[in-house]
């Protein structure tokens, strides 16, 4: 662990020391040898000697003066920003800085001021040297209506030596002087250092020494200020989640009672149509109805998954299935919606014998997705395209509507949990087909139709009809 002793310039301090004490050495060894070999008095060795100790202890006195005055515009700052760099709480990192530089400066008292949000006033936020409850009780300064930049150009926190009279030190100090450090972060004055000292001190006439600590500790105070905004937005973030969890459960739990009751009447209606005529126009939308309702008790188990962990993790169970059954099964769960909107749907597969390696029922679910969303966006008497083609290596299924299509700005957004371009829905729909994409080891992206009208939504999965199937990837959090 770095020990850092809690003067920054005590070498220098202790080099000057130790080079004193080196002449005082010198002197007391040269009086006896000179006394000796040359035979002076002691009269006469002062006067030989005196010259040289005097003009060695003037340049030692001189060197360290320079060399701590060069040595501290680089420590206190240095030393500052290691200090703050720790802090991430910012009216902490502010009275911390306030203290060491009250200490440092050998001030009477150490304000620091930041800018209020609608950048209008100076606040006071920490202070050093001053009494008990001052900082409570303080006011903020206005700046007339001027930037911090105006106000700090116009001279309006410029005080003259003498009686200490401001709205911060005023009263508490006698005589002195106050000097006013801008707070710089990103080139921008953000607040001020305000320091009450003696009117003989000299680190606050060090103009470059205080310019450095103003610029470390404003970008220091600055990102401590943004870390507790990034660290609020995380928490609200982590709320809305914990908040999304619980109405997902709420909601999946109230389905599952009705759905269980659709289904349990479906399935007897399906009975009693079949026993009739299993072909007739009733009996298949009876069967429509029971196979929806399966894949929708499907999907509230996957609500209920999400909000238990989190994540999508569904497990495959993974099987070579002919594109063309997942292509017409998918069509025939979404026929009615698109009948009711008088629109049409088009198959074009360039291979009738191509399959996929997939999970039947969690592919279907993507497809089912995809054209739900072709048929919601298109308009009446729309028309939806369903095609296939292979491309280097890969399966390429394309679901085309005719609606307004998609912005490019919103093409990668719109497969993130809960984004809705349009807000409507739950955003869930997109994002859990790009999920069970990247489960089957392929992908999925959207792009505008090529007549310039609607949107293409593309699935490409590893080419299966020749050849063993790929490994899959690990299964993918979204």
């Amino acid at each position: 662990m770095v020990d850092l002793h809690p003067d920054p310039l005590r070498e220098v301090r202790v080099a000057k020391r130790w080079a004193l004490a080196g002449i005082l050495g010198a002197v007391l060894v040269l009086l006896p040898i000179y006394g000796l070999t040359l035979g002076l008095t002691a009269v006469e060795l002062g006067f030989v000697l005196s010259p040289a100790a005097v003009t060695a202890f003037i340049a030692i006195e001189l060197a360290s003066r320079w060399e701590y005055r060069m040595r501290r515009r680089y420590a206190y700052p240095h030393q500052l920003g290691y200090e703050l760099a720790c802090i991430h709480e910012f009216p902490r990192a502010c009275q911390r800085s306030a203290q060491l530089i009250g200490r440092w400066l050998q001030a009477h008292a150490v304000v620091v001021a930041w800018l209020t949000e609608d950048g209008q006033a100076l606040a006071p936020v920490a202070a050093y040297g001053l009494p008990g409850g001052w900082l409570e009780d303080s006011t903020p300064v206005s700046l007339g209506g001027r930037t911090l930049r105006e106000a700090l150009q116009d001279q309006q926190f410029a005080f003259k030596r003498g009686a200490v009279k401001d709205p911060w030190f005023g009263g508490h100090f006698d005589d002195g002087q106050v000097i006013c450090v801008p707070l710089v972060s990103r080139e921008r004055p953000e607040g001020v250092l305000a320091i009450a000292a003696p009117a003989g001190n000299s680190e606050v006439r060090d103009q470059r020494l205080l310019a450095a600590l103003g610029m470390v500790m404003g970008l220091a105070l600055d990102n401590c200020r943004l870390y507790e905004g990034q660290r609020a937005h995380t928490e609200h973030l982590q709320e809305l989640n914990r908040m999304k969890s619980d109405f997902l459960t709420t909601v999946s739990h109230e389905l599952r009672t009705p759905l269980t009751s659709i289904m349990l009447a479906a399935e007897m209606l399906m009975e009693d149509e079949q026993a009739k005529d299993p072909e007739s126009p009733a009996a298949r939308l009876v069967h429509n109805i029971v196979k929806g309702a399966s894949r929708l008790s499907s999907l509230v188990a996957d609500l209920v998954n999400i909000s238990r962990e989190d994540e999508f993790k569904p497990r495959l169970e993974l099987d070579r299935v002919a594109l063309a059954d997942l292509v017409a099964s998918a069509m025939g769960i979404i026929q009615p919606l698109v009948a009711a909107k008088h629109q049409t749907a088009e198959v074009r597969l360039e291979a009738a014998e191509a399959a996929v390696f997939v999970d039947r029922l969690r592919f279907e679910q993507v497809l089912i997705n995809l054209l739900s969303n072709a048929q919601r966006y298109s308009p009446r008497g729309g028309h939806i395209v369903v095609s296939t083609r292979s491309a280097r290596g890969e399966t390429v299924i394309s679901v085309t509507d005719s609606g307004p299509g998609v912005p490019v700005e919103d093409r990668e957004l719109i497969f993130e949990p809960f984004y809705r371009g349009d807000r409507s829905g739950l955003g869930l729909g997109l994002a859990i087909a790009k999920s069970l994409v990247e489960l089957h080891n392929g992908r999925i992206w959207v792009e505008s139709a090529e007549n310039g009208q609607g949107s293409s939504f593309c699935i490409a999965l590893p080419d299966q009809t020749a050849g063993r199937p790929r490994p899959l990837a690990s299964p993918v959090a979204r």
